[in-house]
């Protein structure tokens, strides 16, 4: 156990760092970041569990960020673990370097998720953890891990966590924590202004465990977390009780803690060489790391290599005792496509698609074992049951199964998925009619920055007279919009038909990088357009779904393939 006094200053440490990345910039949050400094010190100096030198282990533990805003809390503290210099903190917001205003995913330098729509961040930590679940059920205690997570004021209030919550305590998540970030302050006003629910009580009936703290107090952060640690039956929810801005001083010298103008923008002149002195660093050179943290975080990376080399002694030894597990483990994590005997589907002439569809994913449900398929409660509409009647699914204390039972709750159900896939391990579907995707539109937008292959199966209910058609005709006389409604009908349906055939689903990985330059070339003409758009998955053409002359847009280079 560190000291107060240690940590105190470890976390004052990332206080400097994040204000000083921020007043560089002229640009960001600072306020948040302060605040919840301490928190991330404890987490990351005491408490997380991953390999320094194998980032990518699966056996690791995970951290999920949702306020990404919050970025320079986050890598001021993964420049003490070394995923960061101080060269890079300088950096920060600044075209092309590797610390943008929201983090942006790369397990190599420790970044789980990229953030930064409020709510998804902490909902795909639902997913990760459901994932865990799944692949402990099937491997044991080598897959034995903690997903935490990191919410805030924002991210409580957006819809989606309802969904995030409700399905987690009804999963009973016992291996999820996740710490609330309560400082009453929001970007333009007081929470107060905004909302009068009792957060607690909410979570409680969800069936969390609720614990509150002084988020400022490294003493009960670690309490907290080590009685989170010990629960068994329950997600965690940790609300600390957090200052905004903390260590923050006007240019007067007074108080600038607790304050809005924190939340968004840099502290600025005399309030920021105030602030930097205040918490015990240098205004001339803030991008320091004090030494004593560093010796801090050396230390903990000593304890990890002991922890790790522990965990990866007693993985070889179940390794030696099921080596066709261990197979299968290694086989989840490569991200290799799965064999599937697609000649041996067979479909009837004619049929819909959803129930082509259901025709597949009952073959999908024999054949891919790390297959987790979930409905936001349609599943005997949409057909998503083909999956499930070969399976069945979770419920508290049984992850054997491999259905997801969303409720109705699309955004979270599309965001659980994605959780789902940035674990690792896991091949993620869920489905519902296309009138509802709607609902999912932000989800598929990060997944498509994260380049998740998250599969998304939206039957359509419109236009019934042309369910059997692979084309809808465009008329040139609707509305620009009324066009590009009917064009993504087109591709949709498209999909799905290819879906339920397997008719050409599967292209060589050759095939596949040449359609993802071209699609790149032709999207993204110039040399800038194409570094903003860096993240752009895989795309694939969807053949014979003809484009409207009018706008010559590539609506239907929208899907990647199954795998």
């Amino acid at each position: 156990m560190n000291d107060s006094k240690l940590m105190n200053r470890a976390a004052d440490n990332i206080r400097i760092l994040a204000a000083s990345m921020v007043e560089k910039a002229n640009s960001g949050h600072p306020g948040g970041a302060m605040g919840g400094a301490d928190f991330v010190n404890v987490l990351f100096s005491e408490f997380l569990v991953y390999d320094p030198q194998t980032p990518r282990w699966e056996g690791r533990d995970r951290f999920f960020l949702d306020p990404g805003h919050m970025s320079p809390m986050l890598y001021s503290v993964l420049a003490f673990t070394g995923k960061y210099t101080l060269d890079e903190l300088k950096q920060f917001r600044q075209w092309g370097s590797p610390t943008p205003g929201h983090p942006e995913v790369n397990v190599d330098r420790g970044v789980e998720n990229t953030s930064g729509p409020l709510g998804q961040g902490h909902t795909y930590a639902v997913g990760a953890a459901i994932a865990a679940k799944f692949l402990k059920a099937r491997f044991g205690e080598v897959m034995n891990q903690t997903i935490y997570a990191y919410i805030s004021d924002g991210g409580i209030q957006e819809e989606i966590s309802q969904g995030a919550g409700r399905i987690a305590g009804t999963l009973g998540l016992d291996n999820l924590i996740m710490f609330y970030d309560s400082n009453d302050v929001q970007l333009s006003t007081n929470t107060e202004d905004v909302t009068t629910e009792n957060v607690a009580m909410k979570y409680e009936a969800w069936d969390w465990k609720v614990i509150t703290i002084n988020g400022n107090d490294p003493d009960e952060i670690r309490k907290a977390l080590t009685e989170a640690k010990a629960e068994k039956n329950r997600p965690t929810l940790i609300i600390g009780k957090t200052t905004m801005g903390k260590g923050a001083r006007r240019a007067d010298g007074s108080s600038y803690e607790a304050d809005c103008a924190t939340h968004g923008a840099p502290l600025g002149g005399d309030a920021y060489v105030n602030t930097i002195k205040n918490l015990g660093g240098n205004p001339e050179n803030p991008f320091t790391i004090f030494p004593e943290v560093a010796e801090l975080y050396a230390k903990r990376a000593e304890e990890l290599k002991k922890i790790v080399a522990d965990k990866y002694a007693a993985k070889a030894e179940w390794a030696k005792a099921n080596p066709e597990k261990a197979a299968k483990l290694a086989e989840f994590f490569s991200g290799k496509a799965p064999k599937v005997n697609w000649d041996a589907i067979e479909q009837k002439a004619g049929g819909a698609t959803r129930a082509g569809s259901a025709t597949v994913l009952g073959a999908l449900a024999t054949q891919v074992e790390n297959m987790i398929v979930s409905s936001a409660d349609l599943s005997n509409s949409d057909k998503t049951d083909g999956f499930l009647k070969k399976t069945h699914a979770f419920k508290k204390g049984d992850f054997s199964g491999a259905f997801l039972q969303a409720g109705v709750s699309e955004l979270s159900m599309a965001c659980i998925c994605i959780g789902m896939s940035l674990h690792g391990g896991i091949i993620a579907a869920c489905g519902t009619f296309f009138v509802f995707s709607d609902y999912m539109k932000p989800a598929l937008r990060m997944a498509a920055l994260m380049e998740q292959p998250v599969k998304n199966t939206f039957p359509r209910t419109l236009l019934s007279e042309e369910e059997s058609q692979y084309i809808i005709e465009v008329s040139p006389n609707q509305k620009a919009e009324q066009q590009n409604h009917t064009r993504h009908l087109c591709v949709f349906h498209k999909f799905i038909t290819r879906f339920a055939t397997g008719n050409d689903f599967i292209e060589q990985e050759q095939d596949v990088s040449a359609v993802q330059r071209r699609n790149r070339q032709n999207i993204h003409k110039s040399k800038d357009d194409r570094q903003k758009c860096r993240h752009i998955p895989e795309l694939m053409p969807i053949p014979g779904c003809r484009e409207d002359a009018s706008d010559g847009s590539e609506t239907a280079q929208l899907f990647s393939s199954l795998f």
